[in-house]
């Protein structure tokens, strides 16, 4: 037997534990397979295939097939350079961030002790099957769920499955039936006493690896690619109508002399015009800046995606312990009695067990660590006589301890109920004492000594597991910032509650509610309550999940956890966070690892997350207006006139050209205006921004086509192609904010820098001979580029006018 089991004094106990036979154990591993995790296999192609469920890149790649079969190769190497960029950077992430699985493996243990054959044999938990019996004891890892049959003072540590930090108590199984009271799951700690269980669950059937198929099966769509893919749809579709259109009435037109497969051509560079070709490149630079900037902060971004899906938190949920509190108990207050010799904190820190054990009882802890300097010396006096094991009955364990000077002290430490029953405390005398202290969600245990004299009531002490310094500053930030908090744990409702409170999470009774208690209402009622539940209290893994799930129908969530437990939640929240702390399960789930525990970096990676988003907004709102305004002028240009308004391959210059200054946008500043709230797709406004400040760009291309196009097909497709480039240079300075001009702030030094460059290749492609021919330019002369530079003026004075009108409509409008 193990050193440290109690004698049972009687064979026949020992006896009822022999556990299987070899025999036996070989024929239940052939049915039941070996006691290991399922770890799901993430193929390289698969994940490839992955990076584009978004419909965008799929777009791109089309279109760099049409602009190849056009005969423009260096514009389609272009467009597919931009993909694989995207993707190759997206792959190596999201590889990363799909190991959950894998991690759990670490909390099975190489090997345990077994009943085989009538005797203890050390086994390879993998050879573990159901029916074995388990010989446990203090620091013990469980390797499968069991049931416990004997215990002599079994307290185990399960806060990564509950969120508990306290120790709790597990009693044999008597009756044949299995309750919370006697089962052991695989990965809990041992804490203290000794136990014989009986495996029920192995491999797959485990509780621990029930969660992990919830972690690595609950898939959630990133906000940003939900975003991507809308405006995309909404390209194809209004191009697709627009040059049905255009085709069809050149054909009614010009009737048999339309040259069909030219007119095609044309269309079909058209609508790769439209697309935004350089957004998964933009995208790219503003996310990695962004995950580059919280690196510095010393945070881990495992989903590039998530950087800007931060900025559209409206409710950021996370479990109560190792995230709001430190998942340390700490000694807080003590009610002391006026003839007792002995403060009631040394005698609950001589009731401690030893303190070197792997896994130390956090009241022995807290008491140890809470001891003055002249306290310390004076328990230092004592050597322990005898142990007596926590009694789950009683609640409550003992020590027989000895003094240098010969005093023998038998001290109990219990719950307060056990002094109550002993009659050793009236409950009348310390009820206001203990409700202020079980209010404000401390643990509390009682001490009594007997040094032969009879047996003295020596106090209480209490115990806290205390908020992190940084929770109540983080919290506040949140709430300036218009993000929510709720808190789901797994802590008991008193707790939470006191936690809740004194952060400032609520202020009425009703905003705290149990797991249970809040599933128990009928469906109607919990879509009604749902987002006004402030805190949720003895929240199982599945609970989590779904408490998430139905959050998420109303708001974008981030939920920051820390357990076992939290693995289902973390996979299922639009934005996943885990401390440093962490256990290995949820860290590999989660898109954020927080390095430090100063959780502001929370707050800083929001607000990066809102600049991320500002700016590929700027990106997409710039890009659509002057792409479409082309697009429409070009268009309908070719109506009125027998030739192309534009070549295919100036038409696809231009969209790379002005590409350059809009591809820096992810390096610009943005204001405090355009974080101030959660940063989500705003269709509708995006859509009069673009159709209003589109038909502005629209009609000063037409008045570029009235000035040239009798002159010669050449000087309209040179000098349109120059004022094309010119007026997307000043689009892109006009609504990079939504701003006035003059109050937006001086863009980035890259946009300026790329900026100029496209101005200046604007002036040089059609002066330099060579290009000029290549491209079916001729030189532009002095006059005109005057009358194209005048009238872009005059165009950036008319957006910024259209721009303030439309800012000051929307805002009417908001509601």
């Amino acid at each position: 037997m193990k050193n440290n089991f109690p004698d049972l004094g009687d064979d026949t106990i020992y006896l009822m534990f022999s556990g299987l036979t070899s025999r036996e154990a070989e024929a239940l591993q052939k049915v039941h397979g070996t006691n290991a995790l399922p770890t799901p296999k993430y193929r390289f192609l698969f994940l490839v295939i992955r990076q584009f469920k978004g419909f965008f890149n799929v777009l791109l790649l089309v279109a760099a097939l049409v602009t190849w079969l056009l005969g423009e190769p260096v514009d389609a190497g272009f467009m597919l350079l931009f993909v694989i960029l995207s993707v190759a950077l997206s792959l190596y992430q999201e590889y990363k961030s799909n190991s959950a699985a894998d991690t759990l493996k670490s909390y099975l243990v190489h090997t345990i002790t077994v009943m085989r054959d009538g005797k203890e044999v050390e086994l390879v938990t993998t050879e573990l099957v159901p029916g074995d019996i388990l010989v446990l004891e203090s620091g013990d890892i469980v390797p499968a769920d069991a049931v416990v049959k004997f215990t002599h003072g079994l307290m185990v540590n399960e806060t990564t499955f509950t969120g508990e930090s306290v120790s709790v108590i597990k009693k044999a199984d008597t009756e044949g039936l299995a309750t919370e009271e006697n089962i052991l799951y695989q990965g809990v700690n041992i804490v203290s006493g000794m136990a014989y269980a009986e495996v029920t669950a192995i491999g797959a059937n485990t509780r621990l690896a029930k969660i992990s198929n919830l972690a690595t099966g609950a898939n959630n769509e990133s906000q940003l690619n939900k975003g991507i893919d809308r405006i995309s749809t909404f390209i194809i579709r209004t191009t697709l109508i627009t040059l049905l259109f255009v085709v069809l009435a050149n054909v009614f037109i010009e009737g048999g002399e339309a040259d069909i497969p030219h007119l095609l051509i044309f269309a079909i560079a058209l609508a790769v015009s439209v697309i935004p070709e350089a957004l998964p490149l933009v995208i790219t630079f503003s996310l990695s800046r962004g995950a580059l900037r919280l690196a510095k902060k010393q945070v881990i971004v495992k989903r590039l995606s998530s950087v800007q899906d931060l900025g559209s938190i409206e409710l950021l949920c996370t479990d109560k312990t190792g995230t709001i509190t430190e998942n340390r108990l700490t000694y807080k207050n003590d009610y002391l009695i006026n003839d007792s010799a002995f403060h009631p904190l040394v005698l609950s820190r001589l009731a401690s067990h030893d303190l070197n054990e792997r896994h130390p009882e956090p009241f022995d802890l807290a008491s140890d660590q809470a001891l003055t300097f002249d306290q310390r010396n004076e328990v230092d006096t004592y050597s322990i006589l005898e142990e007596e094991s926590f009694d789950p009955e009683l609640r409550s364990n003992g020590v027989v301890v000895r003094r240098t000077d010969g005093l023998t002290l038998h001290i109990r430490r219990g719950s307060p109920e056990y002094f109550f029953a002993q009659g050793l405390v009236s409950r009348e005398t310390v009820a206001s004492w203990l409700r202020d202290e079980e209010d404000q969600g401390r643990r509390v245990l009682g001490v009594s000594y007997d040094d032969g004299s009879g047996v003295r009531f020596g106090g209480f002490v209490s115990f806290a597991d205390n908020l992190k310094p940084t929770t109540a500053s983080v919290i506040k930030s949140a709430q300036e910032m218009n993000v929510a908090i709720t808190i789901i744990t797994g802590d008991s409702l008193r707790v939470s509650k006191a936690v809740g409170r004194e952060v400032g999470l609520f202020k009425e009774e009703g905003e705290v509610m149990e797991a249970g208690e809040f599933f128990a209402l009928p469906p109607i009622e919990q879509h009604k309550r749902i987002g006004q539940i402030r805190v949720f209290a003895r929240a199982t893994p599945e609970q989590k999940m779904s408490l998430l799930e139905l959050l998420k129908e109303k708001y974008t969530v981030g939920f920051l956890g820390e357990g076992i437990n939290d693995a289902p939640a973390l996979k299922s929240a639009h934005v996943s966070m885990v401390v440093q702390s962490a256990s290995d399960v949820a860290r590999e789930t989660a898109d954020i690892i927080l390095l430090k525990p100063d959780l502001r970096v929370i707050i800083e990676g929001i607000k990066m997350g809102r600049e991320t988003h500002a700016n590929t907004l700027k990106y997409i709102r710039t890009t659509l207006v002057a792409n479409f305004g082309n697009f429409y002028a070009v268009a309908m240009g070719s109506l009125f006139i027998t030739f192309l308004p534009m070549l295919p391959k100036q038409i696809l210059l231009l969209n790379l050209l002005s590409d350059f200054p809009m591809m820096a946008i992810a390096f610009d500043k943005v204001s405090k205006l355009e974080i101030k709230k959660p940063q989500n797709y705003d269709f509708k406004s995006l859509y009069i921004i673009f159709i209003t400040l589109g038909l502005v760009s629209t009609i000063f291309d037409f008045m570029w086509f009235a000035l040239f196009y009798k002159m010669s097909p050449e000087i309209l497709q040179t000098n349109w192609f120059i004022a094309s480039v010119i007026t997307e240079i000043l689009l892109l300075f006009s609504i990079r904010s939504m701003l006035p001009l003059e109050k937006a702030g001086w863009p980035a030094k890259p946009i300026i820098a790329l900026s100029a460059f496209a101005f200046i290749m604007a002036l040089a492609l059609p002066s330099i001979p060579f290009t000029a021919e290549f491209f079916g330019f001729t030189p532009p002369t002095m006059t005109h580029l005057s009358i194209i530079i005048f009238l872009a003026i005059i165009y950036l004075v008319t957006t910024e006018v259209t721009k303030r009108i439309l800012v000051k409509f929307l805002k009417n409008h908001s509601a």
